[in-house]
């Protein structure tokens, strides 16, 4: 079982203080760099011994083409070397995996675009902690059911969670269910553009169907009314049929706009149809780039966390990123601290100085844009909300 460093932390620094001065909780939390903080709930009574677990979710990871070859010359643990440490330390670390893990398959006609990781590389997410993993992406059939369900079986084999993803349709939408420390954390998962069909020659769409093995859908294509949108809708009778049987949901989205900053409208109106069904949390990626945080009721969305591990080094934005750190609770999201992330010659590293403050800022503004405000204290971006309510 992982160790709760995070929470070792934050115990002894709230002890120390109200020791000294006797600080109101929540208290500032004793964490690595810069960070964001949010308080999402107030706590009362018996809150103060329910039990937390720790979460850290990331980006995108995508394990070939060039970070294939950074991996063959410095080996498996080199993408993920520098924030291993800080990944393990979470109950549950969670991230989008790019890239199929498999040598079988051919490529899916007219993508344009393949990615086939070497399944030595499933090392380095078992060598950073990763828990679970969401498959519903654009580039989960790269190369194919075959190497899709080479995937899943090569994470089962090495104890990673998949979610998203399934050799039918029923099996895609399956929730993940992890139980920590008495708490019973849902994942689900899903993804624009499985109905794409990218080539009129071999009509293959992404999306699982009763026979065929597939991601699970998010939205339709050129989607313009949630409400309307069964795909939507079906992800909503997902998360009412998973809301009795956990603490804590949380929703993986693959969505947006590429090289966008800002979220869809849409986007927005679908992430408070999900928070209102019951979701506390909503992680968000495909972009390349990160986008701000927004609150909704008793729920975060991070419409983006960018890139994570990924070889384009072709521009700043698509070179920076987040890691979400947060703390869950049976009232769902207790805390949570971002930490930027530059990505240096395919490889994450938690970034500093200038870098580390250029990135806050810009999460800082696009999180003010949503209606997220972020105050200053000692050159750090600290949020310090009240919930309006307790998750019930």
């Amino acid at each position: 079982m992982k160790r709760n460093f995070l929470w070792d932390a934050i115990i002894i620094t709230s002890l120390t203080a109200l020791l000294v001065g006797g600080v109101a909780w929540p208290l500032q939390q004793a964490t690595w760099g810069i960070e964001n903080k949010l308080d999402t709930t107030e706590v009362t009574g018996n809150q103060f011994d329910a039990p937390t677990v720790t979460l850290a979710a990331v980006g995108d990871i995508m394990l070939s083409r060039k970070v294939g070859r950074f991996i063959d010359q410095n080996g498996t643990d080199y993408p993920l070397r520098e924030v291993a440490g800080k990944l393990a330390q979470a109950d549950i670390t969670f991230g989008n995996l790019e890239s199929p893990i498999g040598t079988g398959g051919s490529r899916l006609p007219g993508k344009g675009i393949w990615f086939r990781a070497e399944p030595r590389t499933v090392s380095s997410l078992v060598y950073s902690g990763f828990d679970v993993v969401s498959v519903a992406n654009n580039h989960a059939l790269d190369y194919n059911s075959e190497a899709f369900l080479e995937t899943l079986s090569n994470l089962k084999d090495n104890k990673i969670h998949s979610v998203g993803g399934g050799e039918n349709i029923a099996e895609a939408r399956e929730p993940v269910i992890i139980e920590k420390n008495g708490l019973k954390i849902g994942f689900l998962a899903y993804s624009e553009m499985a109905d794409i069909i990218w080539s009129f020659q071999y009509p293959r769409r992404l999306m699982a169907t009763e026979d065929e093995a597939g991601i699970a859908p998010a939205a339709a294509t050129g989607i313009t009314d949630v409400d309307s949108d069964p795909y939507v809708q079906t992800v909503l009778k997902d998360v009412e049929d998973l809301v009795p049987k956990v603490d804590v949901v949380i929703v993986s989205l693959h969505w947006g706009q590429e090289y966008n900053y800002e979220p869809l409208d849409y986007q927005r109106q679908f992430a408070y149809r999900l928070i209102d069904a019951g979701v506390d949390l909503i992680v968000g990626h495909h972009p390349h780039t990160l986008q701000g945080l927004e609150r909704y009721k008793q729920g975060l969305i991070a419409y983006s966390l960018g890139n994570f591990i990924f070889d384009q080094s072709f521009s700043q934005q698509t070179s920076e990123g987040l890691m979400l750190e947060a703390i869950l609770s049976p009232v769902g999201v207790k805390t949570a601290t971002i930490s930027p992330i530059f990505i240096k010659d395919a490889q994450a590293q938690v970034a500093e100085g200038e870098t580390a403050n250029r990135i806050n800022g810009i999460t800082a503004r696009l999180s003010q844009e949503l209606g997220l405000d972020f105050g200053w204290q000692s050159a750090r971006p600290v949020l310090s909300l009240k919930d309006e309510g307790v998750k019930i």
